[in-house]
């Protein structure tokens, strides 16, 4: 199979290794210079993977690709960013990406991550989505298709990130989760630099919906252990 990549990248001499990287393993590679006009460049020749450098020189990067996941196009796509956190990962995750990789970027993983992207079994089942239904759980309201939430009825105007921990934890309700397996949850890696982007990222989250961040209802640490989400009780909000 021809593989064709389209590398939106800022750098000149970043985009030449990746040619000579990418013909040296018999994948061909285009370059496009704005992520804003991704989707009419699609539309024109489409590429079976697209890399996408994420940064202050390419701000349109994760607008691009939602509105390349919304016009039903389904290549793989890697996000190149500046931070290896658990956060950045996240977020491009949650915009559509298949993978996030920090620059420094090794060349030979991001062909080695490409091909197997394209390699994954394609079937009836595949890349198919199940959205749960709208929950409440005490005074707050979540809306999983839209992925938003609400408080009091207020909308928290929650992150990207933020929505996919909460989700993860309501998901997972009285259950000790470690910091690995949260991770896992938000399919992003587990060294050490991302679990401490973890904490923030639930010190975030804390700040968002429990009523005192400081003495967590909700959102508690077990000590050495990771993190369990305690939902209220029955007729608490109500109460509150």
């Amino acid at each position: 199979m021809s593989i064709n990549v389209l590398v939106i990248e800022s750098n000149e001499a970043v985009r030449d290794a990746m040619r000579t990287h990418f013909s040296k393993h018999r994948m061909e590679m285009s370059v496009w210079y704005s992520a804003a006009t991704l989707v009419e460049r699609v539309q024109r020749e489409c590429p079976s993977a697209i890399v996408m450098r994420a940064g202050p020189m390419i701000p349109d990067t994760y607008a691009a690709l939602r509105q390349l996941r919304a016009a039903g196009y389904t290549m793989p796509v890697v996000v190149v960013g500046d931070e290896p956190d658990v956060s950045d990962k996240v977020v491009a995750l949650e915009f559509g990406a298949d993978d996030y990789l920090a620059v420094p970027v090794n060349l030979l993983e991001l062909s080695t991550r490409i091909r197997t992207i394209l390699h994954r079994p394609v079937g009836p089942s595949a890349g198919v989505m199940v959205v749960p239904p709208p929950r409440t759980i005490g005074s707050i309201e979540i809306d999983f298709a839209g992925r938003r939430a609400r408080k009091h009825g207020r909308d928290l105007g929650l992150r990207p990130s933020e929505f996919a921990l909460l989700k993860a934890f309501v998901s997972h309700p009285l259950q000790v989760l470690s910091r690995s397996t949260l991770l896992g949850l938000l399919q992003v890696g587990d060294e050490s630099r991302s679990e401490r982007g973890l904490d923030v990222l639930v010190f975030r989250l804390r700040a968002l919906i429990e009523d005192d961040r400081d003495r967590p209802r909700h959102i508690q640490t077990m000590r050495g252990r990771g993190y369990i989400f305690v939902p209220p009780v029955e007729g608490e909000a109500a109460a509150a």
